[in-house]
């Protein structure tokens, strides 16, 4: 396949129908097409003909929306597409005598372009945060094997591991949202200058090039209206489904390197992380630990007493991930492939025999997941050979898919009778959503966590997702930021890089640096590739043990309000990590979307990191809000840009005035993080006007339990007079747990005066005095107060 070539309008025939027309006519053929309002200015066109006799996508789609709400778009046959504002500014319309293109069974839609446009999103993207000028295929790949080294190194590879297509278009501060359901390989232009081989425009022609399409499949396109990028990215988030709520300890610290294979490697990796008193949830395993690398195998010499090995490891508080590849090696003596042969679930080829790759065992069959029977099998395998042992997460590999020498168009699905084309990109959602019924069937009521590289609409029902396999480089860390953005912007919010990078050797400067990134990404796992230095924090010296130490001590503390934003992600579709521009209106003084090296946290914590192994002074762009600088203990005003110098133990970190942050008490040592017992920050500058606002939710962070309601809620409205603070609790339930709760202020002199529905208690802090300083809290500790 060729990845930087695409389809282009000049090949396609349009429509030229009369207007209101029941079928749009498109060289002498006939398109039935259904136009649909799903309620809250989300809305469906679908097109129908013989040359799409279904529709191959699996993707998991639910309309749960408002349908009293009226819309402000509509279609027409011959005009095309017309997207409004609730308030009647037009936002989008279709291209002039473009609207619906057909070339055999390619299709595509264009649409007028306006300078003013900027688009963002596209799922998986390393080409910045900002999206304009660009011609994108969506096509899973294995990139290290299918791009040449250097590119992968120091370029930007694309496309990438996961397709998700999917773009938002900027207009001021109104946003729509286009998601193309189609699972073959999607392409989308958003205005590039047409050259020949790099030298000039290919013509004159002054006509823009703003169009999506696919090279085969049903057309079914989701039209949706924000109109601010927050509401558009609840409303996509609720459309293909938000993430279900994950275990805690999955948003931990977690370490993993390609060379774990035995209970010994672990158990050293645990007792080192527990000397130096760094936190950690999860050791991961590579292909090593396996039999000869077959798929639910464990090899004995490794793990002689499994089940007893990982109770060891589990009872210091360390879960074992182990990898799991599609790839069964094809080997008549393996019971693994003997149950799938006789369960006949494998892809087939064109001559009807099974479909052989060569991965890491070798001759390699592999598992069509397009089939209900095929994820069934899978289950039980994971069930039996993961789950049992005592497992409760996997990372899920190689599922792009990833066949070695073969070609995979060889690859079919269905059976046979469907072409590759039709399920490459699903293949990775199939194995995932057939990895959690797994864990599901051995455990109905604990939250599995899966991790997959590859992915597609919808698989945030299923999975987290790691960037794949990233360096160790300035260049790496410097597009982490807007890759994870735009994953998050695309439905995909629980998503995390490899730091401090896996291939190529971090220095420790470089080290520094990634932590100080990435400590609070939604996926913290440190990995990196065989033969390459170790990079356990603990690995470098005293100094970087030091310093990422503390900044994984920091996520710990952070873990209550981190798994709060899963919370919500979860209930409403919020974002976790978000660009500047989803909290704050943009303008031209100040010009959010152009910041990819900032991102806020939840609606509370932004940070810049200086992202260099050896750091210069970088601007910071403030929006509008009085902030909390960590650095300084002290309150600066926003709307503006300041400079900020590098120093080895900070990183600029920011506190939006009027923020409850939750927070674990004191300074966390372990992984032992108990939700119902915390601190609940109050960020409240002497210029705080009005009521701050924070909902907190406690639950055991494991099971299922709290859909059954036994979760603890409180909401708390606090307000600043001079030095007194006052908080009013209302609206609680406590159905899990009493809660356990120390407040912390930040002036000098504050005092807290508790108000609840059945007393009233007065908080004296006078004497404890707090600073946040380069995100180090010091200070006396407060006495707790039990609510419930």
């Amino acid at each position: 396949m060729y990845f930087n070539k695409t389809h282009q309008p000049e090949n396609f025939v349009f429509n030229h129908d009369k207007r209101n027309a029941p079928q749009i006519a498109i060289d002498g053929k006939s398109f039935r097409y259904n136009w649909k309002h799903l309620g809250e200015n989300v809305h469906r066109l679908e097109l129908r003909e013989r040359r799409w006799p279904a529709q191959h996508s699996q993707a998991e789609l639910t309309a749960d929306f408002n349908t009293d709400e009226p819309s402000s778009a509509d279609f027409d046959p011959k005009y095309g597409v017309t997207l409004n504002t609730p308030d009647g500014e037009t936002l989008l319309t279709s291209e002039p005598g473009r609207v619906l293109g057909v070339s055999g069974q390619s299709w595509l839609m264009q649409f007028a372009f306006n300078k003013d446009m900027r688009f963002y999103g596209m799922g998986e993207k390393v080409l910045g945060l900002e999206l304009s000028g660009i011609h994108t295929k969506f096509w899973n790949t294995d990139v290290w094997a299918d791009f040449n080294m250097m590119q992968v190194i120091h370029g930007q590879p694309d496309p990438m591991y996961l397709s998700i297509p999917y773009l938002i278009v900027k207009r001021g501060n109104d946003y729509i949202g286009i998601l193309l359901n189609n699972p073959y390989a999607a392409f989308m232009s958003t205005n590039p200058r047409i050259n020949i081989a790099g030298q000039s425009d290919a013509d004159d022609d002054t006509r823009t090039r703003f169009f999506v399409g696919a090279p085969d499949g049903r057309p079914e396109i989701y039209f949706i209206v924000g109109p601010t990028l927050a509401d558009l990215t609840r409303k996509l988030q609720r459309l293909v489904g938000t993430t279900p709520l994950p275990p805690l300890w999955s948003l931990g610290h977690h370490q993993c390197r390609w060379g774990y294979a035995s209970f010994k490697d672990l158990d050293t990796v645990d007792q080192q992380l527990r000397k130096h008193k760094i936190p950690n949830d999860g050791l991961w395993l590579d292909i090593d630990y396996m039999t000869g690398f077959r798929v639910f195998t464990w090899d004995q010499k490794h793990w002689p007493r499994l089940e007893a090995q990982i109770d060891k490891l589990q009872a210091n508080g360390q879960r074992v991930i182990p990898i799991i590849d599609p790839g069964v090696k094809l080997d008549t003596k393996y019971d693994v492939y003997k149950s799938g042969k006789r369960a006949g679930v494998y892809c087939k080829n064109p001559a009807d025999t099974d479909f052989v790759g060569f991965v890491w065992p070798g001759t390699t069959v592999f598992p069509d997941f397009s089939q209900p029977r095929t994820r069934e099998w899978w289950a039980g395998w994971i069930a039996k050979a993961v789950a049992t042992p005592g497992i409760e997460g996997v990372w899920i590999d190689m599922n792009d898919p990833s066949t070695g020498a073969s070609v995979n168009s060889e690859m079919l699905f269905d059976d046979g009778k469907l072409p590759h084309d039709a399920y490459h990109n699903q293949y990775a959602f199939g194995m995932a959503k057939a990895t959690h019924e797994g864990f599901l069937k051995h455990a109905p009521d604990q939250r599995p966590f899966i991790l997959t590289r590859s992915g597609y609409i919808s698989s945030s029902r299923y999975s987290a997702a790691w960037t794949g396999d990233n360096y160790a480089n300035d260049h790496h860390l410097k597009t982490a930021i807007p890759t994870t953005l735009n994953l998050a912007l695309s439905g995909l919010p629980f998503n995390g890089p490899d730091v401090p990078g896996f291939g190529g050797d971090a220095s420790p400067e470089l080290a520094i640096a990634w932590y100080k990134a990435g400590f609070l990404f939604p996926v913290l796992r440190n990995h990196t590739h065989r033969g390459q230095r170790h990079q356990e924090p603990y690995a470098f010296n005293a100094r970087v043990t030091r310093i990422t130490r503390h900044y994984i001590r920091l996520r710990y503390k952070l873990l209550p309000y981190l798994y709060n934003l899963f919370v919500q992600q979860e209930a409403a579709g919020e974002a976790i990590l978000r660009p500047l521009f989803y909290d704050f209106a943009d303008k031209a003084k100040l010009p959010l979307d152009r910041i990819e090296d900032q991102f806020m946290v939840g609606p509370a914590i932004m940070q810049a990191p200086h992202l260099e192994s050896e750091p210069a002074p970088r601007d910071i762009v403030l929006p509008k809000a009085n902030w909390y600088d960590a650095r300084t203990g002290r309150w600066i005003a926003g709307d503006r840009t300041i400079k900020a110098k590098p120093d080895d133990e900070t990183t600029p970190l920011f506190i939006r005035d009027g923020a409850v942050i939750p927070m674990r008490p004191g300074t966390p040592t372990d992984n032992h993080t108990d939700l119902a017992d915390i601190e609940l920050h109050l960020f409240l500058s002497p210029d705080f006007k009005g009521k701050a606002t924070c909902t907190y939710a406690a639950d055991d962070g494991l099971s299922y339990a709290y859909q059954r309601g036994e979760r603890t809620t409180i909401t708390l409205d606090v307000q600043r007079k001079n030095n007194h603070v006052t908080v009013t609790l209302r609206d609680a339930d406590f159905a899990y747990s009493k809660l356990k709760v120390r407040f912390v202020t930040y002036g000098n002199k504050d005092t807290i005066t508790l108000r609840t529905d059945d007393d009233q208690r007065e908080l004296n802090l006078r004497e404890h005095r707090w600073t946040l300083t380069g995100g180090k809290l010091t200070g006396l500790k407060s006495a707790p107060v039990t609510l419930g």
